[in-house]
C-alpha cells in the first residue's frame, strides 16, 4: 500500500522523487515476499539430494533481489536524467505532502514494531529488515524536502532527490550482493582464533588446526582437526571430541553442524 500510493501519486503529478521512493518501497516489499518464500523452502530438512540442507535457497533469493534492484536503479536513473536533460516541473499539491507524510508515519510504526519484535525473538532477519525499512524513512524525508523545494520554485531538486534515492537503492543492492557472494563462495564466517579459544578450553585438548567455517551468519558449517594424546583409546578420543563439539555449539548457537577430525599431535610435539 505504501509503495502503491507513492507510485500512483508520483506518476500522476510527475514527481520523479516520489516515483523513485515508490520503487524503493516496492523493492522492500518484494524482497520481504521473496525472503519469506525462500525461508520456507530453506527450512526443509536435508534429503538424499541435499545432504547439507536447503539453506542456500535464501542466498539464491538474495541474488534475485539484487538483480531486481539493478533494474529498479536503471529505471530511477533514466527518469531522473531525462528530467534533468529535458526540464519540466512536477505538480506539487497538498495531497502530495499528505501521501508522503502518511506513508512516512506507517514506515516509522513498522520500524518500531519490527525492531521490538526482533529483539524479543532475537531475530537477525527482523532486525536487519527494520534497518532496511528505516532507510525508506530517510528517503521519504528527502522526498518531502524536494517537494517543498519544488513548491518554492526549485524544480531541479526533484530529479536530484531521485538520484539520491537511486544511490540508497544501489547501496542496499551492493550489500545484498556482497553478503550473498560471501555465502556462495564459502567465505569464512567465524574467526579462527575464536574457535581455537573455545576448543583449547577443554583440558584434554593439546591443540587444533585446519579450522574452516562456511555458510550464513545464522547457520554455519564448521570442521576442524583436534589433537589428543596418542595413547588414549579411540573410545575416549571420540567421547572428548563430542565434549568439544557440544561446547562449540553451545558457545556459537549459529553452528548448524560441526565435524571434528581426531588426530595425535604432530611429531614435533610428540613430547606431549
Amino acid at each position: 500500500m505504501v509503495a502503491g500510493a507513492k507510485l500512483v501519486f508520483g506518476y500522476a503529478t510527475g514527481a520523479i522523487s516520489m516515483i523513485s521512493d515508490g520503487f524503493h518501497s516496492l523493492t522492500d516489499s518484494v524482497s520481504n515476499v521473496m525472503g519469506l518464500t525462500a525461508s520456507r523452502a530453506a527450512q526443509k530438512p536435508p534429503d538424499a539430494d541435499h545432504p547439507y540442507g536447503h539453506r542456500k535457497y535464501e542466498t539464491l533469493a538474495a541474488a534475485g533481489i539484487f538483480v531486481m534492484l539493478l533494474l529498479v536503479v536503471v529505471e530511477v536513473l533514466r527518469g531522473a536524467v531525462t528530467r534533468l536533460r529535458d526540464g519540466g516541473q512536477p505538480e506539487v499539491t497538498a495531497w502530495s505532502f499528505a501521501v508522503m507524510l502518511l506513508t512516512l508515519g506507517i514506515n516509522l510504526m513498522v520500524v518500531r514494531y519490527e525492531r521490538g519484535q526482533g529483539h524479543r525473538l532475537n531475530s537477525e532477519l527482523l532486525l536487519a529488515d527494520a534497518t532496511h525499512t528505516q532507510s525508506d524513512v530517510f528517503t521519504s524525508c528527502a522526498v518531502l524536502a524536494s517537494l517543498a523545494a519544488v513548491s518554492l520554485g526549485y524544480p531541479v531538486l526533484d530529479p536530484i532527490a531521485g538520484l539520491i534515492i537511486a544511490a540508497f537503492i544501489t547501496r542496499s543492492g551492493l550489500k545484498i550482493a556482497r553478503d550473498a557472494g560471501g555465502i556462495l563462495s564459502d567465505r569464512v564466517v567465524l574467526e579462527e582464533e575464536d574457535i581455537r579459544r573455545v576448543v583449547m578450553s577443554v583440558p584434554e585438548v593439546l591443540g587444533c588446526h585446519h579450522i574452516r567455517s562456511r555458510g550464513s551468519a545464522d547457520h554455519i558449517f564448521l570442521d576442524l582437526h583436534v589433537w589428543f594424546r596418542g595413547e588414549i583409546s579411540l573410545f575416549e578420543a571420540h567421547r572428548l571430541s563430542h565434549v568439544v563439539k557440544d561446547l562449540l555449539m553451545a558457545t556459537f548457537p549459529q553452528i548448524g553442524d560441526a565435524i571434528i577430525h581426531i588426530e595425535p599431535p604432530p611429531p614435533e610435539n610428540g613430547r606431549w
